[in-house]
């Protein structure tokens, strides 16, 4: 089983997938109960979902972007070891690459074009413009709506168990890697359909 030949459809989440999350934002995910796999388990029902005519709106809170421009000239953001060598790989293999985070729309669409890696994208999505956060995953349903993927050929790449979970949810393939916001003995717990250590090891296409 091969995760690139088994998928033709590749969603991603963007803070410690692809990108070396701050600690601000990694500081955020102690205080947000619905990160916790123990209470997404618990309540499960709550996450379960279907997509009918929900609109996306892009906002944009001037505050938000001039404390964000300002921090970021202080600790710019950085992609993450692979990542890049990832996407070009998927490209090269006539993959459909998108992303759904919960990254406000403005930092996530800033830090993509700050990197020069916007353009691998065929669609990018922020949970703030559907105002659906994970592990709620109507962002991902919309993603599949949009390009009308199947759900057996699609899986969502992410670094923690909520990432993981999220997938399930949505009735799609799950894979975690290692090297993110939560350790690689976490994400095991929660089962996801693919585990590497990191990225690379995806184009490497070992299994562990």
């Amino acid at each position: 089983m091969s995760i690139i030949t088994d998928n033709d459809h590749f969603i991603f989440d963007w803070d410690g997938t692809l990108s070396s999350s701050s600690l601000i934002v990694a500081a955020s995910r102690l205080f947000v109960k619905r990160y916790d796999p123990e209470y997404i388990k618990k309540n499960e029902d709550k996450y379960r979902r279907t997509v009918k005519n929900l609109e996306i709106h892009e906002t944009k809170s001037m505050a938000f972007a001039w404390l964000y421009d300002a921090y970021v000239k202080l600790f710019p953001p950085a992609m993450k070891s692979g990542s890049v060598d990832l996407l070009k790989y998927l490209r090269k293999k006539g993959k459909t690459i998108t992303i759904f985070s919960d990254s406000k729309s403005y930092r996530l669409m800033s830090e993509l074009r700050m990197l020069g890696v916007f353009d691998y994208f065929d669609f990018v999505l922020s949970a703030s413009s559907v105002g659906r956060y994970k592990p709620d995953p109507t962002g991902i349903l919309i993603v599949m709506n949009k390009y009308r993927i199947p759900r057996s050929r699609c899986v969502y790449i992410g670094d923690t168990a909520s990432d993981i979970l999220t997938a399930k949810f949505a009735g799609i393939s799950s894979c975690a890697v290692g090297d993110g916001l939560e350790p690689y003995s976490k994400l095991v717990t929660v089962e996801p359909d693919y585990i590497y250590r990191n990225l690379k090891d995806i184009v490497k296409n070992r299994r562990f």
